[in-house]
């Protein structure tokens, strides 16, 4: 049995947060008055984390049938919770400060589709569910499917993307706290997520395949959010990336 997972259980319940209790009437306010680069770029960014955070929050349920034993399980379980109150935040910031219409979130996530790339959009509606569901085939992926989750996709696609969302909305003309706020709050989340995963793969007996899928997987995800992210923040994303496989005892040949 691989231990050393409990604490994160701990960890996650000590972060919890209510996405109802943001205020965003500040940012109502304070939306019309963005440029239109501004809005496009804001708007385009929130697209891809509606899209991202449905698809992560959709897929957990096959990692927590796959953990090998009751402690992992548990932290999987508490991640999908994480995963979950995230979606629900970027569809009220859709909702409330974007004003995307829509009778519900499906329909609301349909209307944003347009505002990222289709790399992005394949990325989390197609590869994602892909690797979800050969690990529900069988258990034995689950270094894999970790590998894609929580080291390329929280680990490079969405902390590149989280970052970019804060270095944009400190430089726009009007604030928007309450978007801030709560990304703050997704990022503070996204934390230990990667930690766990990086957990998960330092106990995994990594071969220099595996290694080298892994590098390459961050290298060409990181460019998924295309011009909405500067080629600083990718090549950030993927330095990042390879220090942490390196601090997960993970070598390069």
């Amino acid at each position: 049995m691989i231990r050393g997972y409990s604490h994160f259980v701990t960890l996650a319940e000590s972060l919890q947060w209510d996405e109802t209790e943001i205020d965003f009437s500040a940012d109502r306010a304070a939306w019309p008055l963005l440029t239109d680069a501004e809005s496009t770029k804001v708007l385009g960014l929130i697209a891809g984390f509606v899209i991202a955070e449905t698809a992560v929050s959709s897929e957990l349920g096959h990692y927590q049938s796959a953990a090998p034993d009751d402690s992992m399980e548990a932290v999987f379980r508490a991640q999908a919770r994480d995963e979950a109150r995230h979606a629900r935040f970027f569809d009220l910031v859709a909702t409330e400060i974007a004003g995307i219409p829509g009778a519900d979130a499906a329909a609301r996530r349909d209307a944003l589709r347009a505002h990222v790339g289709t790399e992005l959009v394949d990325l989390f509606e197609e590869r994602l569910p892909a690797t979800a569901q050969r690990l529900a085939e069988d258990h034995g992926d689950l270094t894999a499917a970790v590998g894609l989750y929580h080291m390329v996709i929280e680990g490079v696609v969405l902390l590149a993307g989280q970052h970019a969302m804060l270095d944009t909305l400190e430089g726009l003309s009007v604030a928007l706290p309450g978007l801030r706020k709560g990304v703050e709050l997704v990022l503070r989340d996204e934390r230990w997520h990667i930690g766990f995963g990086s957990r998960i793969v330092q106990n995994a007996d990594i071969g220099p395949d595996e290694a080298d899928a892994l590098l390459k997987q961050g290298e060409t995800a990181a460019k998924v959010w295309g011009g909405l992210i500067t080629a600083d923040a990718i090549e950030t994303a993927v330095r990042q990336h390879r220090r942490r496989l390196k601090a997960a005892g993970i070598k390069f040949w």
